[in-house]
């Protein structure tokens, strides 16, 4: 084993860094800004979002809305505007509370 000293993209280091010494995929701190929790959070979202249509369907009394091939009935078209906005915020919650989670 080689006992001299570590160099790091020619730089002198007293110990490697935890992300090429652990072979992990978290990106080292100089492989550029590292995205934060909540970035990857709204990217995720936004994906989820992307794959499901939403449609809104007026009755006489409150409104369907049809997300992908599943429908929720809402006794006002206030209820569900509501329900939609909760769902664009969080889709896999709110999806889960109406029965579908498992479509994610």
């Amino acid at each position: 084993m080689n006992e001299g000293p570590v160099e790091f993209r020619g730089e002198p280091v007293e110990e490697m860094p935890q992300c090429l010494e652990e072979r992990t995929t978290i990106p080292c701190e100089s492989d550029g800004p590292r995205e934060s929790i909540e970035q990857r959070r709204q990217r995720r979202r936004i994906e989820v979002l992307k794959n499901w249509e939403i449609r809104i369907q007026p009755l006489d009394r409150g409104c369907v809305v049809h997300v992908g091939c599943k429908s929720i009935a809402f006794v006002s078209i206030e209820a569900a505007h509501k329900e939609i906005g909760r769902y664009i915020e969080n889709p896999e919650l709110v999806a889960t509370q109406h029965g579908f989670g498992d479509h994610f």
